[in-house]
């Protein structure tokens, strides 16, 4: 009968063998996003890993139970890994000209640690260590706490440029940052979501979203429910109604964008809804993401939800625009359900000539427009998910090309809209490659070449992981 637990001989020896095996496997497979990952993996959190629940174990026990998986890998995967680094895959292990590689990174994270010392990747590995021993090469741990109360202190102005640059470092950070600063932004976060401090909360929410690089290390030391769940409560109480409210354009821009930060955890990891939070048969965050681009009939929103409706074609659609009362009047919350049901209507208005094209362009410009701009996932999902039920498909192609080719946006519109086709993109790219192979006519108004290339650099994000 074999023993429930591992010796640390073994259960060390096995864990990092499994880790560079992987590694070795995805770089056969020139699968850069796993590459990047796996080296996380190996660098920065396993001597995390091995400092927390192997604390007896140091020194020369590390170096004995280490030296056998990393001299023992593969030479077929070595030679390949080699062979990419002209093409620029990350390399694994050292070529003949750079003795330096991943192994000496994982051995100087763990010396940083003190579970080894430095000289250990001479003994281990043999030869030039790559100025392992260097006590200059050593990172600076962060501070998490000093580093939150920095950023706190912040002007909004100087905020957004330095959690810009945050967010970008985190992907360069060693094992004595990264872990740390994935922290700072997760207390932040939930910070921010409890307090309502919805303007910081928006600018960190997009940097993040913007980041695939950083989602992903983000989920290598926190469960998604600690990344989710504070935000998702923050958007399920929203607040609409506050009398001292000057600018209902700036509360819908915050809230979408921290709800597009949801939806992008959410699709970029393929999420359960388990898995992101405590969500009730109540909670706004459940039935968007379960309704997602579901379009409801007239007769079974009830009477303030089509007056709601009623409300938002008119000022889309009218000369009049959207007003303050209009935005006053709904919720944020209400106005993203209520998004494929407006694109629908709009579509069955002018398939009846009771709107031309022309005004249904202009109007669906206000979604170009920061405050609105999130809620484009909605209407993308709806188009994905109801196109080919359409007898006529001319005129949500229009839509779909105002959407995703604008003829203008704003800079502050600008980081906005790539998320929205990060998320929104790829049911769009799949429903269009089957219009273009199988339509038996093409309508000429549409630049199909063109939408197709507005998505195409976005389409990894729903499906790389």
């Amino acid at each position: 009968m074999h023993s429930q637990t591992q010796n640390p001989d073994s259960a060390i020896g096995n864990l990092v063998s499994a880790a560079f095996e992987c590694l070795a496997f995805c770089a056969m497979k020139q699968d850069q996003t796993r590459i990047n990952l796996w080296k996380y993996v190996i660098v920065n959190r396993l001597p995390l890993v091995f400092q927390k629940h192997l604390p007896g174990v140091r020194g020369s026990s590390f170096e004995y139970f280490l030296r056998r998986p990393l001299l023992t890998i593969d030479e077929n995967a070595l030679a390949i890994v080699n062979a990419r680094a002209a093409n620029e895959i990350d390399v694994m292990f050292s070529a003949p000209t750079n003795p330096y590689d991943v192994r000496h990174e994982f051995l100087k994270s763990m010396a940083q640690l003190d579970l080894i010392d430095f000289a250990a990747s001479d003994r281990i590995l043999g030869g030039n260590s790559g100025g392992l021993q260097n006590a200059a090469n050593v990172e600076k741990p962060l501070d998490v706490e000093e580093m939150i109360t920095s950023l706190l202190k912040m002007e909004s102005y100087e905020f957004e440029t330095v959690i810009r640059q945050f967010v970008t470092d985190v992907e360069t950070m060693g094992c004595l940052r990264q872990g740390a600063a994935v922290n700072v932004m997760v207390e932040l976060i939930s910070l921010w979501s409890a307090q309502k401090e919805t303007y910081k909360l928006r600018l960190l929410a997009q940097e993040i979203a913007l980041s695939t690089v950083a989602m992903n290390i983000m989920l290598l030391y926190r469960d998604p429910c600690e990344i989710l769940q504070p935000l998702i409560t923050c958007v399920d109480t929203w607040n609409y109604e506050d009398e001292s409210m000057i600018d209902f354009q700036d509360n819908y821009t915050d809230f979408g964008v921290i709800l597009l930060l949801i939806c992008s955890f959410y699709y970029h990891f393929q999420l359960d809804l388990g898995e992101i939070g405590s969500l009730n048969e109540n909670s706004f965050c459940m039935r968007y993401l379960m309704s997602a681009g579901v379009a409801h009939p007239i007769d079974s929103l009830g009477q303030e939800k089509s007056d709601l409706l009623g409300g938002w074609i008119m000022g889309l659609f009218d000369a009049n625009g959207i007003s303050d009362d209009m935005m006053r009047s709904c919720s944020p919350m209400d106005y993203t359900l209520l998004v494929p049901t407006i694109v629908q209507q709009s579509v069955a208005a002018c398939n009846r000539n009771l709107m031309d094209v022309d005004t249904l362009k202009g109007g669906l410009e206000y979604f170009l427009q920061p405050f609105l701009l999130s809620s484009v996932v909605g209407a993308l999902h709806w188009l994905a998910h109801d196109l080919w039920t359409l007898r006529e498909f001319d005129i949500p192609l229009q839509i779909l090309q105002t959407l995703i080719i604008p003829q203008f946006l704003s800079d502050e519109a600008r980081p906005i809209h790539k998320i929205v086709l990060r998320i929104g993109g790829l049911p769009i790219y799949n429903i269009i490659q089957e219009i273009l192979r199988n339509a038996a006519q093409l309508p000429e108004t549409i630049n199909f070449n063109g939408i197709m290339d507005n998505l195409t650099p976005h389409l990894q994000f729903r499906k790389e992981l």
